[in-house]
């Protein structure tokens, strides 16, 4: 099992040279032996930029289109693979996994606004995309480009916190507010709400829910926070960042400071425990005799139960 882990001074830089005998990790209150994984640098990462594109975020998808260029170097790498997804009334996949640079540039420099205004289903969205990265291996990461919370979802805050937990997915995101967004942007950035009303979408169209849970007590809060701040309580669970932007210079920051997130993390790993009852299993971490660090890691895991017998 692997944990990456984000470790901080007060004043947020990295704390370097930190080893295996310096992190406490409990697996439902039982201590567990840790390694570092050195090579996890090395390891490929599966990127998937799932991308807000109802009419309100287009101002935001102006900025959005012109960071193509940032994501190979920031955050997947060359030997990444990295695919994008859009979401309004629907969920929309415009480029399955690639390493190829311009597919990448193009495919975001293609994001258009939909005609929906204000329906943005990103909980749906995490939904689809944990599904399409079951069988992806290495590093698992979704970068969200959206608003703070979700409009209109079938799926639970609970049920897309357990699809990210499933397939060991960090969820990062760049956030912003489509009226902040609206205030600087130029006319022809701005939505053009002259347009009738679009006739309802094909409900069939809509992915299916993952099924629901119960969840532990962890989770209360970061489910009460889904209610109006989706993004914090994925990013929280999953020991993402967040980082949020008006301006053209605040997206490519932000793009750069969750990059160097993604790889100044140590990668703890601990084997499942033979007894593992199946579900959702609470990671507790501290680092040894430092109480002033800061520290991001995922809260939690699924297992799926004890090994059978040999």
């Amino acid at each position: 099992m692997q944990v990456p882990v984000s470790v901080a001074d007060r004043n947020g830089h990295r704390v370097e040279g930190l080893d295996a005998d310096d992190f406490v990790l409990f697996d439902d209150a039982v201590r567990q032996e840790v390694t570092v994984d050195d090579y996890v640098g090395f390891d490929p990462i599966s990127l998937v930029i799932a991308v807000q594109t109802s009419g309100i975020s287009t101002p935001a998808l102006a900025k959005v289109r012109r960071i193509g260029g940032l994501i190979q170097p920031f955050i997947s790498g060359q030997r990444g693979a990295v695919a994008v997804v859009t979401f309004d009334r629907r969920v929309t996949w415009l480029q399955d996994f690639t390493s190829n640079d311009d597919e990448i540039r193009s495919a975001l420099n293609s994001l258009r606004p939909g005609k929906a205004l204000q329906d943005a289903r990103m909980l749906d969205a995490v939904g689809v995309v944990a599904g399409h990265m079951q069988h992806r291996s290495g590093r698992k990461i979704l970068l969200l480009i959206s608003e703070s919370r979700d409009r209109g979802s079938e799926t639970t805050i609970e049920q897309a916190i357990e699809a990210v937990e499933r397939q060991n997915i960090e969820v990062f995101a760049a956030r912003y507010s489509a009226y902040a967004s609206s205030l600087i942007a130029k006319p022809k950035d701005l939505p053009d709400l002259s347009s009738p009303p679009e006739l309802p979408d094909d409900p069939t169209q809509m992915p299916n829910p993952p099924p629901a849970i119960n969840f532990m007590s962890i989770f209360a809060e970061l489910a009460r926070l889904g209610h109006t701040n989706s993004v914090q309580a994925l990013t929280r669970a999953t020991g993402g960042l967040e980082h949020s932007f008006v301006k053209q210079s605040g997206i490519d920051s932000a793009i750069e400071k969750l990059g160097a997130a993604v790889h100044d993390q140590y990668v703890l790993s601990f084997p499942q425990r033979h007894d593992a009852a199946p579900g959702i299993h609470q990671i507790d971490l501290s680092v040894a005799g430092r109480a002033d660090v800061q520290l991001r890691w995922r809260h939690a895991y699924w297992a799926e139960g004890p090994e059978p017998a040999q």
